[in-house]
């Protein structure tokens, strides 16, 4: 089985957390998952000319067990690429302004199996993208968990 994939010129604006690009003939992307927890005094904010102006922003977290993510999966796969599968793959580009952590562009057959990201963030805002202007703010972030964000991993990932 042959393959030929042409691209021209490939314009991605943002690849964001456990997510990918994949080009190929053959891709495997299996268990994949993310876990995320987060708090914000003020949100996220996309646009242009934006004024945040005089504000305070308050974030209080005093939980006694916090973002307790507990991840006992187990993944089995049995990726195999099928005999006489060449994939010829011709591009002019790929232009990605923004890849997130764990994020994947791939060129090519890929086995990519079992990927994990957790998070957990305290931030006074969220994140801004465009032009913002934060003037005279105060945050105030309070965050005095007994315990705090325990993550317990042990899962099994295996491609046999």
């Amino acid at each position: 089985m042959k393959a030929k994939i042409e691209v021209g010129d490939l314009h991605v604006q943002a690849i964001t957390t456990t997510s990918g690009i994949f080009i190929s003939q053959i891709n495997y992307a299996n268990g994949w998952r993310t876990q995320t927890k987060s708090n914000s005094g003020f949100g996220s904010i996309v646009g242009d000319s934006d004024t945040i102006e005089n504000c305070i922003f308050i974030v209080s977290d005093d939980d006694i067990i916090d973002s307790a993510m507990e991840d006992n999966s187990m993944l089995i796969s049995n990726n195999k690429k099928p005999e006489n599968s060449d994939t010829i793959i011709h591009f002019n580009g790929i232009e990605v302004e923004l890849q997130s952590t764990n994020a994947a562009i791939s060129i090519g057959d890929n086995s990519q199996s079992g990927w994990v990201t957790r998070s957990k963030s305290n931030e006074g805002n969220g994140r801004f993208s465009g032009d913002t202007a934060l003037l005279h703010n105060k945050v105030f972030i309070e965050d005095k968990d007994i315990v705090d964000a325990p993550i317990y991993d042990r899962h099994l990932n295996t491609n046999l």
